[in-house]
């Protein structure tokens, strides 16, 4: 390849492929004329004139010297200048490194730069650089693009990522950081952690009750009072819901942690006052301490999150420390492996299936598997009824494993009766994707029931691919790609670190939260971020899914800032098997 067409390539990659073959049409004109002759365009060049005053891109013709002989429009408008007043001036006075050195040549290619406008203000700026002519007349084509609002959009981005967007506490990810180093802290200097799980007592019946706006100013709420009970050092998160966790560093003795947890609980007696409510509510407290019931994180994770269910269990409004017992001494636990058991003997497991709708085309491309209980005395329940509760139990194992192997079966029976192929999605329990055999067992499901792996999507949750432990899911997800198998990166939830881990991660699919898309119409903000999702899905060269779409407003925003497919009760709520078989039998389509 040509150094010409190296640099041609380059440029197209960060710039309108129209702008610049425009203008190098242009340059095709005036090439072979003195460059000084250039300043002003004549007559057979006038319809390339107004082309290149209507494109979306600064354009500006420059000399070996920086010398600016064209400022289309859009220029103008970028940097505030008027044409007349910069032609003649070097291109020093709008950009900074924009030569390789002092007094040197201007480099062609694509890189950001800082810009300078008429009012003096600073921004950021897209540059391509395409160098133009030949050895006799040479010159430098410079595309320009203000990138201040996506620069805007992905801080925003990064900073809800490492903070919960409706309490501003940090996210699950940011507080493994912080609890890593806590733990790190506490080994030198021979001190004790206390981490804490908190969970608000029927916080459901309020949100359903009172609706999702008072729940959402009382969950604010809850967080200012947790944080006001505790120390600088410390740190409280927001792990989702109504579950919040705390790191208690460095302290003296065990009783420290239980007189701040007791603390928690006598200021949330006092009422809330929420849109002319008051609301009363109370919470139950987990509490382990390191070293002294575990020495990692994950563990003592999982051992304050025991603690926490049993101060459930002794009627909530309470704080518990973990004792060894709790592990092997979970009544309700017994008992949920008991009735999950005997569902499955029964047959009272089911899935139902969500449609992935392709935007451009309107046709149904995939299905989400998402797992559903007929139990006999309550109903229907999703798997948020009896998941959490099933996690602490050896036989989420089992249950994982009869989803992903009745998803991919029921996917092979309808390609085998004609339909076309599509992809299922399978939602991964973060227990099992850390299991040792998952890639095998994964293996085995599709040569057992026949599906390609190309027609199996796993989704892993994002906050499981940062932080503590993050290296171990990252080997599994290779051995996963390696197998053919598709990845989707559910929610939004990463780390600090998240964008240099995604990177390197075998994804194929990365899914925009519900709660983005219902307000991406309403709050700028919210926008910002989904359009921001879609750009760095772009360049990581993801699919992008939009997850809860239920209004058409919120459709035709995602059409707009480019996502590939979209799931939601606009188009379907998750049906059973035969429902979703009659839609994919009649073709139905997004309209």
């Amino acid at each position: 390849m040509s150094a010409d067409a190296t640099m041609l390539m380059v440029a197209v990659i960060a710039a309108s492929a129209i702008t610049l073959l425009l203008t190098l049409v242009y340059l095709r004109f005036t090439r072979h004329r003195p460059f000084h002759e250039r300043t002003a365009i004549p007559a057979v060049d006038e319809q390339l004139r107004t082309v290149l005053g209507n494109i979306g891109e600064g354009v500006m013709i420059v000399d070996p010297q920086g010398t600016i002989s064209l400022f289309n429009p859009m220029a103008e408008q970028i940097f505030g200048y008027k044409e007349n007043e910069v032609r003649g001036k070097n291109i020093d006075a709008l950009l900074t490194d924009i030569r390789t050195g002092a007094g040197g040549a201007i480099g062609s290619g694509a890189r950001e730069a800082v810009g300078l406008r008429k009012s003096g203000a600073t921004f950021q700026v897209d540059l391509t650089v395409c160098e133009t002519g030949d050895r006799n007349h040479p010159g430098f084509v410079v595309i320009a693009r203000d990138i201040t609002e996506r620069k805007q959009a992905e801080q925003r981005l990064v900073y809800l990522a490492q903070y919960d967007a409706l309490t501003g506490l940090p996210t699950r990810a940011l507080f493994h950081d912080r609890a890593t180093h806590a733990l790190a802290r506490a080994n030198r200097e021979e001190r004790l952690v206390a981490i804490m799980y908190l969970d608000l007592d029927h916080f459901k019946t309020i949100n359903d009750g009172m609706g999702h706006h008072v729940g959402d100013e009382l969950l604010k709420a809850v967080a200012k009072r947790i944080t006001s009970c505790l120390r600088d050092v410390d740190t409280v998160s927001r792990l989702g819901g109504d579950e919040f966790a705390v790191i208690l560093e460095s302290i003296p003795h065990i009783d420290n942690a239980t007189i701040v947890a007791e603390k928690i609980i006598d200021v949330m007696q006092e009422p809330y006052r929420v849109d002319g409510h008051d609301v009363h509510i109370t919470i139950s407290i987990g509490i382990t301490v390191y070293p002294m019931d575990d020495k990692d994180l994950a563990s003592l994770l999982k051992d304050a999150d025991q603690a926490m269910y049993r101060a459930k269990q002794a009627g909530r409004n309470n704080c518990q420390l973990f004792g060894a017992e709790m592990a092997e001494n979970a009544a309700a636990v017994k008992q949920m492996e008991a009735q999950i058991e005997n569902a499955l003997d029964r047959g009272e497991l089911l899935l139902h299936y969500q449609p992935r709708v392709d935007l451009p085309s309107g046709s149904i491309t995939g299905v989400e598997a998402l797992l559903r209980w007929q139990h006999p005395e309550m109903g229907l329940l999703s798997a948020g009824d009896f998941m959490p509760l099933l996690e602490r139990s050896k036989l989420v194992y089992t249950v994982d494993e009869w989803v992903l192997r009745t998803a991919c079966t029921q996917n092979y029976q309808w390609q085998k009766i004609g339909m076309s192929p599509l992809r299922v999605t399978v939602n991964i329990s973060p227990y099992r994707l850390r299991r040792r055999g998952f890639v095998e067992l994964v293996e085995k499901v599709l040569m057992e029931t026949g599906l390609s792996a190309e027609y199996l999507e796993l989704d892993v949750p994002s906050e499981k691919l940062v932080g503590t432990g993050h290296e171990s899911y990252r080997a599994v997800l290779n051995q996963l790609s390696a197998l053919g198998v598709h990845v989707a990166l559910a929610d939004n939830g990463a780390g600090a670190s998240f964008l240099d881990s995604f990177q390197r991660l075998p994804l194929y699919v990365m899914k925009i939260d519900r709660s983005f898309v219902r307000d991406a119409t309403v709050d700028r903000d919210h926008a910002a971020i989904v359009e921001a999702v879609v750009s760095l899905a772009r360049a990581m060269k993801l699919k992008v899914v939009a997850e809860g779409v239920e209004t058409r407003e919120q459709l035709d925003a995602l059409r707009r800032y480019g996502c590939d497919m979209m799931q939601g009760y606009l188009f379907s709520k998750p049906v059973p098997t035969e429902d979703i078989t009659r839609m994919l039998r009649e073709g139905k389509r997004l309209v």
